[in-house]
């Protein structure tokens, strides 16, 4: 059976199931260079029916998770009720315009992918799955667990922002979930907004801030319209809390008490309501007197400090986030979800997420060839990578599929040495970025238990650098560039079985070089997504983010190029 998944939201992706295997996922602004590209990802479904033979007519269905082709008589009684707890009359309007608002969003997105399958002939075979549902199958069938709880998290999705999830003896049952009108993603965005970033896409730097601030009154300020009661959020719509992207219209009261504290002091602030609210729901959903495995997926997801937090829950076995957690994994989710719905599958592992393009040797050198690109041919990638990062040059990395997912795990990664604290200063100075995390590090599966505190080698969510840990004496030592001010990194580890390649490359640098670790950080400029083609390498290369290429086996320095 062949399954093509298509989401047409924020982060744009397709994906391809053969026989209940994930073979093909890609993000579409990594083919047309935008990014979070919104809309049909024609380019990526072009490159999988290139690439796999395949046509609309060939494929056995085509799921969408976006939003569900659904009406809802439950939602407008619910409307109604939420609206009789509020006398003010501006508040009952502002729930209407919030229903009326997401009802013509899920209709637009519809409408798009309708008109794209009666335009491509593929309308029978278009199956619609919740947009919640989608996240949870996504993280459950890839995961390793054969039972779990599985929770979803963001701004919105069908009326819903957070969902939970039971999965055991082969069955998926929905426990419990929070309206769009309690979402813990819209007031972490609207932190994000008022601190002058941009909603959706910069989260990750209130995380990082938060590691700088401290505790103030601001938080019981987000207290006095924030509640948890009976397994559910429950949020005052006013001038403090709206379920939309806000401005300091329409959040007055928000906005004048986040003036008066430092940026990293806020950032602090909507940091301990995330992760304090968070575990408030996780804990009160799952079983209190045994171990249990937890799935994670959606937006907020991406927070790695709470997914820490969530991983040292006590009654949790283990944690696995899945690597595209937010809108561009529910390409693959509808599928999944779909899948599970036609006969019964069980969770595979997915242990790779190289699961995009690549290029062979020969084909590199018909490029470079081509091009009049200068270059030498390397047999021992390990040697070389240690006599550059000897001169303390960054290295573009370029090698195998490109990956799936937010994060850049070694495929399309600039990797440095992680003995230079002040790398994240000047290399994001030369990225053009403004971050307040250092770099990721990266090792191996058999030295990670020496660097990390509760580590353990069944815990896969660090392979896909979803989660942070506690940092041991010997390694904050040895890689003070990949450690975070409260003494957390946020790793990546190779394993011989989810990259045999990069391990024994990695294998023989540490040995030569006598570290631990090596600094990844995204293959990219600011606002650009990761190089995707051996012509977006170049350009970096020429635009001087980097010192030094490596395409394969194939090593390009900036100078050696027009």
């Amino acid at each position: 059976m062949k399954i093509l998944g298509i989401s047409n939201n924020l982060g744009a992706s397709a994906s391809l199931l053969i026989n209940g295997k994930l073979i093909c996922a890609i993000h579409e602004e990594r083919l047309t260079r935008n990014k979070d590209f919104k809309g049909i990802p024609k380019k990526s479904i072009k490159y999988i029916f290139n690439k796999y033979g395949l046509s609309f007519k060939s494929l056995d269905l085509i799921t969408y998770g976006v939003a569900n082709n659904f009406q809802n008589n439950y939602l407008d009684k619910s409307i109604v009720k939420l609206k009789e707890k509020y006398k003010n009359k501006k508040i009952k309007e502002i729930i209407d315009h919030r229903y009326k608002t997401e009802k013509k969003w899920i209709q637009k997105h519809i409408n798009e992918i309708k008109e794209f399958a009666k335009k491509n002939n593929f309308l029978k075979k278009l199956k619609f799955q919740d947009h919640h549902l989608s996240h949870a199958a996504g993280a459950l069938f890839t995961s390793p667990f054969l039972d779990s709880y599985i929770f979803t998290a963001d701004g919105k999705g069908d009326f819903l922002s957070s969902t939970c999830y039971s999965y055991k003896n082969n069955k998926l049952e929905l426990l419990a979930s929070n309206s769009t009108f309690n979402s813990l993603g819209y007031f972490y965005s609207n932190v994000t907004s008022a601190l002058g970033f941009k909603p959706e896409k910069h989260e990750g730097k209130i995380t990082g801030l938060a590691a700088y601030g401290k505790k103030t009154n601001l938080i019981n300020y987000f207290e006095t319209f924030i509640k948890f009661n009976n397994n559910k959020f429950s949020f005052t719509i006013g001038n403090d809390y709206q379920p939309f992207f806000c401005n300091k219209k329409h959040l007055p009261n928000f906005y004048k008490k986040i003036k008066k504290y430092s940026k990293e002091d806020v950032s602090y602030a909507a940091q301990y309501i995330l992760e304090k609210y968070t575990l408030k729901w996780i804990k009160s959903l799952l079983p209190k007197n045994k171990k249990t495995n937890v799935c994670l997926s959606g937006g907020i997801f991406a927070n790695v400090k709470l997914n820490q937090k969530i991983n040292e829950i006590k009654n949790i076995r283990n944690v696995y986030i899945h690597p595209a957690m937010g809108d561009q994994g529910l390409s693959v989710g509808s599928s999944y979800a779909t899948l599970s719905q036609i006969k019964k599958i069980k969770p595979n592992f997915l242990s790779s997420v190289a699961l995009g393009n690549s290029y062979s040797n020969k084909e590199l050198k018909l490029f470079l060839d081509n091009n009049k690109i200068k270059y030498t041919y390397i047999n021992n990638i390990a040697v070389e990578i240690h006599f550059e990062l000897s001169k303390n040059r960054p290295i573009g990395f370029f090698s195998g599929r490109m990956e799936y997912g937010p994060r850049a795990l070694l495929n399309r990664s600039i990797i440095y040495h992680a003995k230079d604290k002040d790398v994240n200063i000047w290399l994001n100075k030369r990225l053009n970025r403004s971050e307040f995390m250092p770099f990721a590090p990266v090792t191996t599966e058999d030295k990670a238990k020496d660097c990390f505190l509760q580590w353990k080698h069944d815990q896969v969510a660090a392979d896909f650098m979803t989660i942070t840990y506690k940092c041991k004496k010997n390694f904050i030592n040895k890689c003070p560039a990949a450690v975070h001010i409260d003494k957390t990194a946020r790793p990546q580890i190779i394993r011989k079985s989810n990259n045999i390649k990069l391990y024994k490359i990695l294998k023989e640098f540490f040995k030569i070089s006598g570290e631990v670790a090596i600094l990844n950080t995204s293959f990219n400029n600011h606002e650009e997504p990761i190089v995707c083609t051996p012509d977006d390498a170049i350009a970096s290369l020429k635009r001087k983010n980097i010192d030094v290429l490596f395409l394969e086996n194939f090593k390009i320095y900036g100078n050696h190029i027009n």
